[in-house]
């Protein structure tokens, strides 16, 4: 049994890892910002077995990420694994007019996966153990028209997950 916390745990494809986790039997401490989403995905994972708990977060507010760290290992006791899994691919039209629309594109995607990764990564290494896994796309692989202010978030946290791993 893993002790696993998802932080963006209602996006589609977050929640169907849950559900596969949940079948294993493993622990889950599910984040998200949708309280009625995030509701459902724990009945369906406790409907297969597992133990759960849940927090409602913004993790856009980048002041709670080291709490909602804290709180994800407080109540798994301890964290064998970490998911970041949010993301929003934004307005682009409205992040080429607005530096505050491209700043909140790039915050959700980029800062606000940086702001978990920090506090996570030094607490499996004070673990000497521990896995961290990061949803990003393959957006991030070059500039398109319709998503490059997404895509250049996705970018640059590929670069930063490269330097992590190492």
């Amino acid at each position: 049994m893993a002790r696993v916390a998802i932080f963006g745990a209602t996006s589609a494809i977050a929640a169907a890892v849950a559900e596969r986790l949940a079948r294993r039997g493993d622990q889950l401490h599910l984040v998200g910002r949708d309280p009625q989403k995030l509701a459902a995905v724990a009945a369906r994972c406790v409907a297969l077995g597992a133990a759960v708990t849940t927090a409602r977060a913004d993790l856009a507010a980048l002041d709670r990420a080291t709490s909602l760290c804290a709180e994800a290992v407080g109540a798994l006791k301890v964290m064998d694994l970490a998911l970041i899994a949010h993301g929003d691919l934004g307005d682009q039209l409205a992040s080429e007019r607005s530096f505050s629309d491209a700043e909140r594109t790039l915050r959700v995607n980029l800062t606000s996966v940086v702001a978990l990764l920090i506090p996570l990564a030094n607490y499996f290494e004070g673990r000497r153990g521990g896995g961290l896994a990061v949803m990003t796309s393959v957006a991030g692989e070059r500039g398109r028209p319709r998503n490059y202010t997404y895509g250049t978030a996705k970018g640059a946290l590929h670069v930063y997950l490269q330097g992590l791993r190492s």
